[in-house]
């Protein structure tokens, strides 16, 4: 059998993974996103915290991790923080998490400048990933809180689907060869056209579709294709080629959990500051 062969029934396997998974993941997504509530925000959470420990591993080969212990706590407490609106913690929360890891790393006699870079990427990581969790529940928490989530879901998972399978049956064009040497600009066309359509067809139904909702349809598909590949980017500066945590692949097919909701934390972000800034959901 040839090395073309070969990559190509990896390919199709692959493939197959994925789609089984999205069958699976999507529905029991969508029906813990329905219940809402208590539970929809402890699984907010614990993908965060699973997130957020693959993003802290990614700085190992260049002695940069984030702590994992850390960076989870002040995960759960800036969520909290965030739900009971005491927004006014978030900041010093940040600070606090920074400055304990910097202390601790000088205590094991790291060096001071590894020991900043510790606390810097541990307090990106509550950044990049606390953040738009949070806006995640946020959103969830408004009237007609599932019609908006789903929005952004399907908006999401419509460009990323899309995106993928017309870079497979159409991509010729690297689309940023030096972050991801794998995405094409004919996959990231389609796949944003095919998310704004999904979006388009999902804001009809539930009769969230209006003027003011149109230019956030339109942000959406691209801000998810820059959310993939921003973290694309991070894992080229860690040297890093995959997120997914050693012997703990949640999501199969798709690397890891950060890797599954690189596009919806940014999504997540753009929604919640457009809607703040409109007041479009009421």
């Amino acid at each position: 059998m040839t090395t073309t062969q070969n990559k190509e029934e990896q390919g199709l396997s692959n493939l197959a993974v994925r789609v089984l998974t999205a069958l699976v993941g999507g529905p029991l997504a969508l029906a813990v996103s329905y219940i809402g509530g208590l539970l929809f925000g402890v699984v907010v959470a614990l993908l965060a915290a699973l997130a957020a420990l693959e993003f802290y591993a990614l700085g190992r080969d260049r002695q940069m991790p984030g702590s994992g212990p850390v960076g989870i706590l002040a995960l759960a407490a800036a969520l909290a923080a965030f739900e009971f609106r005491a927004y006014g913690l978030l900041p010093p929360l940040a600070a606090l998490a920074a400055a304990v890891v910097y202390l601790v790393e000088r205590a094991r006699r790291t060096p001071s400048r590894l020991s900043a870079y510790r606390a810097l990427v541990t307090l990106a990581g509550l950044v990049y990933i606390g953040l738009p969790s949070a806006f995640l529940i946020a959103v969830r928490g408004l009237p007609d809180g599932f019609h908006w989530l789903a929005l952004a879901l399907a908006l999401t998972w419509g460009t990323d689907t899309l995106a993928y399978a017309g870079g497979r049956l159409w991509g010729k064009h690297l689309l940023a060869p030096a972050i991801s040497p794998k995405k094409t600009v004919e996959g990231a066309v389609v796949g944003m056209a095919g998310g704004l359509l999904c979006g388009l067809a999902w804001a009809a139904a539930t009769g969230l579709l209006s003027a003011g909702l149109l230019p956030l349809l339109a942000l959406a598909p691209p801000v998810a294709v820059l959310g993939d590949l921003l973290e694309s980017r991070i894992k080229r500066f860690f040297h890093a080629g995959d997120s997914h945590l050693a012997r703990l692949n949640v999501i199969p097919g798709h690397g890891g959990v950060l890797d599954r909701i690189d596009s919806l934390i940014a999504v997540a972000v753009l929604f919640y500051a457009y809607i703040a800034l409109t007041g479009i959901a009421g």
